[in-house]
């Protein structure tokens, strides 16, 4: 089991960006490795609650559900 730290600096609506991150993460907690997500500058915005855009995966729903497994992020 490693420890793996993900940095996420990109907006959740933007761009793949979020997508990936939240990709990785589950993989990663899947195989059991310890992870924490950072979110840093307009990556913040990814943890805010009830932000949605229409047609996009939920960043919110994504990341709520890897808190519920153990995953830690910090801001």
């Amino acid at each position: 089991m490693k420890r793996i730290t993900i940095i996420l600096g990109s907006p959740p609506y933007s761009g793949q960006d979020v997508d990936t991150v939240l990709g990785i993460a589950q993989a990663a907690v899947q195989k059991g490795h310890n992870l924490t997500i950072v979110g840093s500058g307009d990556g913040t915005y990814g943890f805010l609650k009830g932000q949605r855009a229409s047609g996009a995966p939920s960043a919110e729903k994504g990341f709520a559900d890897l808190v519920s497994k153990g995953v830690r992020i910090d801001l």
